[in-house]
């Protein structure tokens, strides 16, 4: 596929340069090339789940952003896939080479994006750029929610809204005990439903899901557990565009990663058999 070679392209130009906040990766989720946006390059985050793939992980404050280089990072990478786009001749549609290239632009990162007090300002910029260059690409913000109880997070997810975006809203557990073996939080679930309540009267909304199997006392376990998973979902239903199942496909680089264990593909089809007969639009990845 021509996209696949690209990014392969794309991968070893971005090897060569510093870029501190701009990141490409190729997503199963998102079936494609995803641009990074990173608003933690120094490896924070207030959430600390089990499987996180991050090298360093710690708790601790948002670093300030340098606005201009992010927006200068973001334009070099969009001005190489256009200028490659360009070079593969008629295979590609005329007019806008990028769209089709490019899944998404999506503020993931080493850390909760929603943190940054510059969130709202690095969303303006992403939006700047592809209103500039007339670009119909999705943008999405990959988030554990837990800062929507606040009016300025609000606000920028609404402006996400406003540029034809979505969420994807993270969701690992069907109980207070689950949240905090998986994510180490403390956040009780229920809170963490209103937020998610929250986040969907402002945004599509898809929440996210990680089935993570783990050994406990010699026992491997599968959370979240079905039942509590999708009972806690059910007053949402009407609400959530869907669920993304997922299974972990690379390491944890975390304490607890040799406690953890790939979940079988049968195990992430089950939980999509049973999500989708109680009505949910269901997305599985293994």
């Amino acid at each position: 596929m021509l996209a696949q070679a690209l990014f392969g392209e794309l991968a070893a130009y971005t090897a060569t340069r510093n870029w501190q906040y701009v990141y490409p990766v190729w997503s199963r989720r998102a079936q494609g090339i995803s641009i990074g946006i990173n608003l933690h390059p120094n490896h924070c985050c207030n959430w600390h789940c089990i499987y996180c793939q991050v090298p360093g992980l710690q708790r601790g404050p948002s670093p300030v952003i340098e606005i201009a280089r992010l927006q200068a990072e973001l334009e070099q990478c969009l001005d190489w896939i256009s200028t490659q786009a360009g070079t593969h001749g008629p295979d590609l549609p005329s007019g806008d080479l990028l769209s089709p290239l490019i899944q998404d632009i999506a503020f993931a990162g080493d850390g909760e994006p929603t943190t940054s007090p510059q969130f709202a300002e690095a969303l303006k910029v992403v939006s700047h750029s592809l209103q500039q260059r007339q670009l119909a690409i999705l943008v999405r913000l990959i988030t554990n929610g837990s800062q929507l109880q606040h009016a300025h997070v609000q606000h920028a997810i609404e402006c996400l809204h406003a540029i034809g975006g979505e969420v994807w809203f993270k969701l690992d557990a069907g109980s207070d005990a689950e949240m905090r073996a998986v994510n180490d939080s403390h956040v009780p679930l229920a809170l963490h439903l209103q937020r998610l309540q929250t986040c969907c009267t402002l945004c599509t909304t898809w929440v996210q899901t990680a089935i993570v199997s783990r050994v406990v006392d010699q026992q491997l376990i599968t959370t979240p557990a079905l039942p509590a998973y999708s009972q806690a979902l059910m007053a949402l239903e009407d609400k959530i565009a869907g669920i993304l199942l997922y299974g972990i496909a690379r390491p944890s680089q975390q304490a607890a990663a040799s406690s953890l264990q790939q979940t079988a593909s049968s195990v992430i089809d089950d939980y999509a058999r049973e999500l989708r007969a109680q009505g949910f639009q269901v997305r599985a990845f293994v």
